[in-house]
């Protein structure tokens, strides 16, 4: 029964995820679901739309589980020095391994949970019959599906660059097989081909305004292809995508005054977004009932989490001194709003998620969305393209009205266009799981962040250190399965 667990995970996740009300272990303790339940399930739009919200469930369990988001796109950047918490202190230095990492971070069964939601829904749905359908579109919840596939996979891929690549639900987890790591270039290729079907299948806009950002439309689909692209280096496809995004999609970002709205979740600027919200029973805890201090914590202290007086994670000031210098800190909007004394040693917080809701006075959780994919992003990915591309006047104006918005001047076409640009994504995306992967994109990550080796870097690229280990747990079921090639032997 081990092995069902690393790709099926659990057939019956339809109504588990909604629920939280059953585990995926404890799925597999009972009776398997089988082809005969699954094709009894799928018979009407309510069927269609509680799948659909199980996989966006499923998705933000995923990406908050740990804080895996900022674990694998934030801290290996150097954004932050982690030293009063010794696990993710390691993983700031490039120590992927090792007795004080998690060996979950090394395990991405929870993300073959997600996949296979989301199978069931590319496969069962549109034997769904049409005139079923009244307030929903059977068409954009299929297009959904290939987004939220094609999004998994691209995370999972610049996590461990070759993953087994699983394109068909497990109708009957007693007949599951193990399968070997594709790789990456296959994964990414089948990624463009699921965000292509999503482009073709969803809408711009939202006839719910309740939904902006918090699903996916086809803005959402021609951000992610810009960004698949822009990884592969294929910067004139990324360019096209973006483009899409910035001049169809009716995205527009929020004043300065406004700005910190972006990150309450459902603003104009936002692309694609995990909807984490108060009024709806969700929310990041940042103390538990018995006054435990939770990870959302881990970045703030009094006054903004009372009565604590530690962070556990807190600004590198050798890199906010890269990024900002005094000039810019006095009219920055974002060092302004999104921290709290960034430049002084071992206290600088991170308040950019901050947004907090007093459910009890022992009982506190923050209600701000995670922005996945907004326009400033998307602006400033097409500029990076532009440049890379040769086309510097171009990339001025989407980078200028950025900085625009955060209070700075205007730059003018430099032979150093592209740090430029970089240094904008980092400023303006930090602590929002981004950076890590753009410093490896862009082959800087060991200038910006001066404790990840070098060696560890370039060793074997594209399949080098920078990429994760596959947990040792799961070799004992599954006789196709390698480590990635720099850990082999490490572990």
């Amino acid at each position: 029964m081990k092995k069902l667990f690393l790709y099926s995970a659990c057939a019956a996740l339809i109504v588990a995820a909604v629920t939280g009300a059953t585990s995926c272990k404890k799925i597999l303790d009972q009776e398997p679901y089988n082809s005969t339940y699954t094709g009894a399930y799928f018979k009407t739009e309510l069927d269609a739309k509680t799948a659909n919200a199980g996989a966006y469930a499923l998705l933000r369990k995923a990406l908050l589980n740990d804080m895996s988001w900022h674990t694998y796109g934030d801290i290996p950047s150097g954004e932050l020095v982690c030293d009063n918490d010794a696990w993710h202190s390691a993983i700031t230095s490039g120590q992927f391994t090792g007795l004080n990492v998690q060996s979950h971070n090394w395990n991405w069964q929870q993300y073959y949970q997600i996949l296979q939601q989301i199978n069931l829904i590319i496969t069962k749905v549109p034997d769904i019959d049409e005139g079923l359908f009244n307030s929903e579109s059977k068409n954009h919840i299929i297009g959904e599906g290939y987004f939220l596939r094609a999004y998994v996979y691209f995370y999972m891929s610049r996590i461990w660059g070759d993953v087994p690549l699983k394109l068909e639900p497990d109708l009957d987890v007693t007949t599951v097989k193990n399968i070997p790591r594709s790789p990456a270039d296959s994964v990414l290729d089948q990624c463009l081909a699921d965000v292509a079907k999503a482009e073709s299948l969803l809408d711009w806009g939202y006839t719910d305004e309740s939904q902006r950002a918090v699903r996916a439309n086809k803005g959402s689909a021609y951000a992610l292809e810009a960004h698949i692209r822009a990884w592969r280096h294929d910067y004139a496809g990324s360019e096209k995508a973006a483009d899409q995004v910035i001049t169809q999609g009716g995205y527009s970002l929020l004043d300065s005054m406004n700005y910190k709205k972006v990150f309450i979740g459902k603003s104009m600027e936002g692309i694609f977004e995990i909807n984490i919200s108060d009024a709806q029973s969700e929310g990041i805890a940042i103390y538990d009932y018995d006054g435990n201090l939770n990870q959302a914590g881990y970045t703030m202290k009094d006054p903004y989490i009372t009565n604590k007086d530690g962070l556990q994670w807190w600004t590198n000031t050798d890199y906010i001194n890269t990024l900002w210098d005094n000039s810019d800190t006095l009219n920055d909007v974002r060092y302004r709003d999104f921290f709290h004394f960034p430049k002084l040693e071992n206290n600088g917080q991170i308040i950019k998620y901050s947004n907090i809701a007093y459910v009890s006075s022992s009982n506190m959780i923050l209600s701000n969305n995670l922005p996945i994919f907004r326009l400033a992003d998307i602006m400033l990915l097409r500029a990076e393209a532009l440049v890379a591309l040769g086309r510097k006047s171009e990339a001025l104006p989407l980078l200028n009205a950025v900085r625009e918005r955060a209070g700075l001047d205007d730059k003018l076409i430099s032979d150093d266009l592209e740090t430029i640009v970089l240094e904008e994504r980092l400023r303006e995306l930090y602590f929002e799981g981004q950076s890590y992967y753009d410093l490896v994109r862009t082959k800087k990550i060991t200038v910006y962040n001066q404790h990840f080796p070098s060696e560890q870097f370039s060793n074997g690229d594209p399949s080098g250190g920078w990429l994760w280990p596959v947990d040792p747990n799961m070799f004992k079921d599954d006789p196709t399965l390698v480590q990635t090639p720099y850990w082999r032997g490490k572990l």
